[in-house]
């Protein structure tokens, strides 16, 4: 038994998998059952990697369907960063869960109908990743529910926010469920069930694994498949987990799925065979089913998040070539899909190509250069006892980035965003817990735009139109980026580096289809941006202006379905070329696009501005050839910002000191001319952006 002998706590799903003990959360669920009235009650299940979090959210939700309940499933991280996406998602999940009713009947409309006798759970799995919509998700979607027949189970890792626990109303509906290692009892009953340990072995894994659940698992599936393991490597296993554990764990003929679903958040038995260009049997996907650092959930199979960290780690080292071939062939693979497919699949699409593209932007990105393995957890939204430590992080922030009459709002901005949208302040932190490093964003609305008027009445005149900041917060669809701020003296990162790596993360809001806009004056920073797909104008007042870097509005669109196009260009530069357009707004000029083919043409008149003036019409605020020439030599001899060092060393090289000498240009560049016109083609697709 578990934690009761009154609860039946080793239980088998349909494909052999145990789930044993938490006998005290499942009583907790069963009260909830037999309770007539049936309150609407939050459950929130947290506790670290591996600990059985996704485990008992499908016990419970089993459960639930057993004693007739309507029982969904939901990602956090395919939730999307809007309300309106949010809501999407639930009824495309509520229609395909209660498919066999009536099929007439609008999906959020059983909301409404929700009774003690007709009784709702909905479980968020990986809810951390709700961070920006916690507000919403907490004021609007949960207080509408039915005070009634309504169970919201809410799985992540760290507890809930202070936004929780105090808020006036719901503080007595949330009951908190923080996950310990297994019982010396739950370890017991768990190897009994493997039914063939002798009884050395089980006591050996029963004291190496310290009964925790994922590691105890490995433990259990290495002893039944006779795997020659050196039980010493199971101490502190949920630190000792390895690459090639994980792979003497698979059949040979399986490791090839295996490496899809390093890469792919998830997938099914269609996707792996697209993929690997190989039918994938039936019977191939059930012994996938069965591994034990593989789950099921309703979009396929996925790897254990702690697995999918070392499996990717191994192959980074092993063979980083293969690697980026595969990220490249199967973001092609889910382009078309991507953009044919309907509002729910579209997004959990989209964030298997950010996956995929992530770690390219880590790698080429210069800002961005976290390429060593992060030692922190992922971003999380500010909690209590948080604040003084940000205000700190602002002070330092205000010292190197705005002049010092321009920092005055920002220490009140900060009180008020914490108070009313927490959820915009992400943070980094530290082994130790404290925050390192922090991200605001702001979704942009009537109500928030409100605030920051008050505060930033400038930048959001430079960003926005009045319908914009009026819009309704059910149909928002853009990020206001504030600020990133981060320490300078955390070991083996620059500050710019955290900043980066910040950056990247909240790159993933733009998924559902939406935008960012920010004001920027740091050089870096709007060379990182361009370097990545943001479009970039000069502010129309100087009042933004800090010292001598003067402000400029940056935005990154992909409203418009332009979100493959975007990630192929950061995944594989070379061959997919800048095909990211803009539409004209503002005032902006109706030019056509830079192609390649217009560039090169352009630039082998770069010494004749007479043959350059067909070419001006086609720049902003360019009006002859001589202009044109005199901008492009900024670009390229380092007077103006927009390309890298390296860009204006291959492009000065080839089209300026040695036009027409493509090997004297690629001997001044220490190239030979292969590796020059490989990396002068992916300067040119740069370049393009710029102009």
């Amino acid at each position: 038994m578990g934690n009761s002998s009154e609860v039946q706590s080793d239980r088998h799903d349909e494909h052999g998998k145990r789930f044993v003990g938490r006998a005290k959360e499942m009583m907790t669920l069963d009260r909830w059952f037999d309770d007539p009235e049936a309150p609407l009650t939050i459950f929130s299940v947290t506790g670290m990697g591996g600990i059985g979090k996704s485990s008992l959210l499908s016990e419970m939700l089993s459960v639930s369907r057993n004693r007739g309940a309507t029982a969904i499933w939901m990602d956090g991280r395919s939730c999307g960063s809007t309300p309106s996406v949010f809501l999407e998602y639930l009824s495309s999940t509520l229609g395909l869960e209660t498919m066999e009713s009536n099929v007439d009947l609008r999906p959020l409309s059983r909301l409404n109908e929700t009774s003690v006798h007709k009784r709702l759970v909905i479980a968020v799995d990986n809810y951390e990743e709700l961070a920006l919509l916690e507000s919403w998700f907490m004021e609007v979607f949960v207080t509408k529910l039915s005070s009634a027949g309504v169970l919201v189970i809410l799985a992540s890792r760290s507890k809930p926010t202070t936004a929780w626990r105090s808020h006036p109303r719901l503080r007595q509906r949330l009951v908190q469920m923080p996950l310990q290692h297994f019982t010396n009892v739950e370890v017991s009953e768990y190897i009994a069930g493997a039914g063939s340990l002798n009884t050395g072995m089980a006591g050996t894994i029963a004291r190496m694994t310290d009964g925790h659940p994922f590691g105890l698992a490995l433990a259990v599936e290495a002893a039944n498949h006779r795997q020659n393991v050196n039980l010493a490597e199971w101490a502190e296993l949920s630190y000792m987990i390895s690459a090639r554990l994980l792979l003497e764990l698979t059949l040979p003929r399986l490791h090839p799925m295996i490496e899809v679903l390093t890469l792919l958040e998830t997938a099914n038995q269609e996707l792996l065979s697209s993929v690997l260009q190989t039918e994938v049997t039936l019977e191939e996907y059930q012994a996938l089913k069965r591994m034990s650092f593989i789950r099921s959930d309703p979009d396929g199979l996925a790897l254990h998040d702690l697995a999918r960290l070392h499996l990717l780690r191994d192959f980074r080292q092993r063979e980083p070539q293969r690697l980026q071939a595969m990220r490249v062939r199967i973001a092609g693979l889910l382009m078309p899909l991507h953009a044919q497919a309907g509002p729910h699949e579209q997004r959990q699409i989209a964030r298997r190509m950010l996956l995929l593209c992530q770690e390219s932007m880590l790698q080429h990105r210069k800002y961005a250069d976290v390429s060593t393995e992060s030692l922190f957890s992922p971003l999380e939204v500010m909690r209590e006892g948080d604040l003084p430590l940000l205000h700190r992080l602002l002070e330092e922030w205000c010292e190197y980035s705005v002049e010092p009459w321009q920092a005055e709002p920002y220490r009140p901005f900060l009180d008020e965003l914490a108070q009313r949208y927490p959820e915009g302040i992400v943070l980094m932190r530290d082994r130790s817990g404290d925050p390192i490093a922090m991200f605001i964003t702001v979704l942009v609305h009537r109500e928030s735009s409100e605030m920051l008027l008050r505060y930033f009445p400038a930048e959001m005149k430079e960003c926005f139109t009045p319908q914009e900041l009026h819009c309704d917060p059910d149909q928002t669809d853009t990020h206001f980026a504030v600020l990133a701020a981060a320490r300078d003296d955390v070991p083996g990162y620059k500050r710019e580096e955290l900043v980066g790596y910040m950056a990247l993360d909240r790159l993933s809001l733009l998924g559902d289809g939406a935008r960012v806009m920010l004001v920027a004056t740091n050089p870096n920073l709007k060379l990182f941006l361009q370097s990545i797909g943001f479009r970039m104008r000069r502010a129309r007042t100087r009042v933004c202006d800090q010292y001598e870097d003067q402000a400029d509005v940056l935005d990154l669109d992909l409203r418009n379905g332009q979100f493959g196009e975007w990630v192929m260009s950061l995944l594989d530069p070379e061959n997919q070329g800048s095909r990211i357009q803009h539409g004209s707004k503002d005032g902006d000029m109706d030019q056509l696009p830079w192609t390649e083919s217009d560039l090169r043409k352009m630039l082998a008149h770069l010494h004749s501005p007479g043959e350059l003036h067909t070419y001006a019409a086609r720049v902003k605020g360019v009006q002859d050839g001589m202009e044109l020439q005199l901008r492009v030599l900024d670009l390229l001899e380092g007077r103006a910002h927009g390309i890298s060092q390296q860009d204006q060393m291959l492009l000065y090289a080839a089209y300026w000191t040695h036009a027409g000498n493509p090997t004297a240009a690629a001997q001044a560049c220490s190239m030979s001319r292969a590796t020059f016109y490989r990396h002068l083609r992916t300067a040119l697709i740069r370049l393009t952006r710029v102009l």
